[in-house]
């Protein structure tokens, strides 16, 4: 059977796609599931990943340049109190000169200070960068997320976007924030560390490198089982953001049908997933400190027995054998601290491998490089031999070369069973997506050799499945045209309908509707969306049974006022209910994705009448459709 596309997830009510709808939990796999979604562990390189990341603190050279003068300032600190201490040994407490020694510990608190000093600035500067720059790519990445394709949201989940944009985003602040800095610091002070062993002797400064391998290879082992186990949370975590996000957007579908238990089951079972690779990422990071102590504990004790033997055959002096038992020891901390760092860098990778997918998405539709403002328009659309498939790779078509012509100010109604592709149509027109063949023309203009932006300003749609922002409702009908009037919002809710009742509230226009429109009704969300599209005053309207939730009294008004308001627009109607078009200059009757039946009203005879005469299926469908309403009226009337 033929995969129905007639209903793609897009906000319906906006001029242009938004993330909602069937992307929400649809089980499709997210952004870059090809790449790594779902594959035990990392699916690139390190080393390409660390320098887009390091690329992002180009914008921040100057503080980063104060960061990394306070890192070496803090290094040389950290060296000096050995030096110190090798001096007071060797020259003032083994001459006994305790006078003298006051000065090396007045020298050692002096240098204290001057280090905390430091270490606040350095920390201070290192935090508002990582801030600044984790800023700027929450907003790059939200703001690519805006510039993508329909197709692109019908693969992903919108709760795995909601976690790159925060969560994933959040994890890199500890990179930017904390990791690198540190990282360099530390290498720094072993660095300095090895340099300052070489100097005062060579050979226990070999001690000291023969300890370097198996640091390194410490590192390298657990950067390979960490970052596969980090990417394994990142993914983890992801899947339960969208559970709970389906759970909490679909609510009232789970409390009318008593499954607070099965959902709280689901959100159980990711949950124990997050946990179980949690804890298998402790597990490895866990490793790492006992690791370090025990290769610093062998160091300590080859230093002592080397340095001891050095010091009784007078070769070193007492105060450079203390001197390397300090700096052996003060390895510790750099050693332990860059394997926690370690540990915070595979997490930002894993977490900065999934926000990079989503900016490397290029977006299906974009302008043509050499795409030009469409110019003012009157409305004339052409369809010229269209097909089109979500699916590039397949055969399956969901237009198949679909000609059309809409004369400007004309209403063109489709008629159709559902799945024949009626909203594929329309939504060909603003490209929220591009037909594989054919081409489609509004004034002559190829609405893919115009800007997108412009091109969508001329359109309008409004489609039965609405959204409304957690706003008043005059920012809601305002959405689409923000400078708008106060007077142009009321004339908009006047066409629809809607004056009356909004006057009536206590807050008037300002008046909350609640999250997705939750205090209207559907026929109040309806009619509100519908404003929003009008007042946007666009030259061509798309409107997909815009009074499908409205009592008839309503409609029959609504009816009245849309006529007003096609006048001069060329208006495309999806209509299910075929008494809804009667009044249309044009239909056309699409199943399986071509026109089967087409009709024009001329001044004898209206399309409705003429497809009727015709008797093919737009007959037998009307037939069947007044059956079902005439039978539905006498059991109303009956019941009275």
């Amino acid at each position: 059977m033929k995969k129905s596309r007639d209903n793609p997830p897009i906000d319906p009510q906006s001029k242009a796609p938004g993330p909602g709808g069937k992307g929400v939990g649809s089980g499709g796999p997210g952004p870059g599931k090809a790449k790594g979604g779902g594959k035990p562990g990392p699916s690139g390189p390190v080393w390409p990943i660390l320098r887009r990341l390091l690329r992002r603190m180009r914008p921040h050279a100057l503080i980063l340049i104060g960061v990394v003068l306070a890192a070496l300032l803090t290094t040389v600190a950290e060296l000096a109190p050995p030096w110190i201490v090798r001096l007071a040994v060797d020259r003032f407490i083994l001459e006994g000169e305790p006078r003298q020694a006051w000065w090396a510990a007045g020298g050692l608190l002096a240098l204290s200070l001057v280090q905390g000093g430091i270490d606040f600035l350095r920390l201070y500067l290192n935090a508002y960068t990582g801030q600044r720059i984790v800023f700027d790519l929450r907003n790059a990445v939200f703001e690519h997320l805006s510039r993508l394709s329909f197709s692109f949201y019908d693969r992903a989940r919108t709760g795995d976007l909601m976690s790159r944009v925060t969560a994933d985003v959040d994890v890199l602040n500890n990179f930017f924030g904390r990791a690198a800095v540190i990282v360099l610091t530390n290498l720094l002070t072993l660095t300095g560390i090895l340099v300052v062993l070489a100097i005062w002797d060579w050979r226990l400064a070999l001690v000291y490198l023969g300890l370097l391998p198996l640091v390194i290879l410490g590192m390298w082992a657990y950067a390979r089982r960490v970052r596969p186990a980090w990417g394994r949370v990142r993914r983890q975590l992801a899947t339960l953001t969208g559970a709970l996000q389906e759970s909490l957007a679909g609510i009232l579908v789970v409390k009318l049908f008593g499954r607070e238990p099965f959902e709280q089951r689901r959100v159980d079972r990711q949950s124990t997933q997050v946990l179980q690779a949690n804890v298998e990422t402790g597990r490895i990071a866990a490793l790492w400190m006992p690791y370090a102590s025990v290769v610093m504990g062998v160091g300590t004790a080859l230093v002592l027995w080397f340095g001891g033997r050095n010091v009784i055959a007078e070769v070193i002096s007492l105060g450079t054998l203390v001197g390397f038992v300090t700096y052996i020891q003060m390895l510790l901390r750099p050693i332990r601290q860059t394997g926690m760092m370690l540990n915070v860098v595979m997490q930002s990778l894993a977490a900065a491998e999934r926000v990079f997918e989503v900016l490397d998405t290029e977006p299906d539709v974009r302008d043509a490089p050499d795409a030009y403002p469409l110019p003012s328009i009157e409305g004339r659309v052409r369809f010229e031999g269209v097909s089109f498939a979500y699916d590039k790779t397949s055969d399956d078509h969901v237009l198949r070369d679909v000609s059309l012509e809409a004369a400007p100010g004309e209403m063109v109604a489709l008629v159709g069973p559902s799945g024949a592709g009626k909203s594929t149509l329309v939504h060909l027109i603003p490209r929220f997506y591009d037909a594989q063949s054919g081409r489609i023309t509004i004034d002559g203009h190829d609405v893919t050799q115009v800007t997108v932006q412009s091109l969508r300003d001329a359109i309008g749609i409004a489609l039965q499945t609405v959204f409304l922002f957690d706003a008043s409702i005059g920012e809601n009908i305002a959405y689409g045209n923000p400078h708008a009037t106060q007077r142009e919002i009321e004339w908009a809710a006047r066409v629809v309908q809607m004056d009356d009742f909004i006057e009536s509230l206590p807050l008037s226009y300002g008046t909350p509707v609640g999250e997705r429109g939750v205090r209207l009704s559907g026929g109040q969300q309806q009619r509100i969306a519908l404003a929003r599209v009008l007042l946007t005053d666009p030259r061509v309207l798309i409107l997909d049974e815009p009074t499908s939730s409205v009592d008839a009294d309503t409609e029959r008004r609504m009816q009245q006022a849309l006529q007003e308001v096609r006048a001069g627009r060329t208006t495309f109607v999806i209509a299910h209910r075929l008494w809804t078009v009667q009044q249309a200059d044009q239909i056309l009757v699409l199943r399986d994705g071509q026109i089967i039946e087409r009709a024009r009203s001329t001044p004898e005879r209206s399309a409705h009448e003429t497809l009727l005469a015709a008797g093919g299926f737009y007959s037998d469908v009307y037939a069947l459709q007044f059956q079902a309403e005439t039978m539905a009226l006498e059991s109303k009337g009956g019941s009275k």
